[in-house]
């Protein structure tokens, strides 16, 4: 039982997780659309869409 509650909590945090860099990356595009591209901006948004495929991938894992 211990062991189902853990798996559900670390799907909660993973999805929780993925709306945030989701999020994050939304309103990153939107400033820099807003201001000016730059060098960190792209390696920021870059680095999120890493994260986001990471966590997606272990998301799927989780289901099983």
């Amino acid at each position: 039982m211990r062991k189902l509650f853990r798996k559900v909590a670390h799907k909660r945090y993973i999805d929780k997780y993925i709306t945030e860099l989701r999020w994050e990356t939304l309103n990153t595009v939107l400033t820099a659309s807003r201001t000016q591209w730059n060098d960190d901006v792209v390696k920021l948004l870059d680095n999120n869409a890493q994260l986001i495929r990471k966590y997606e991938r272990r998301r799927r894992w989780v289901k099983f």
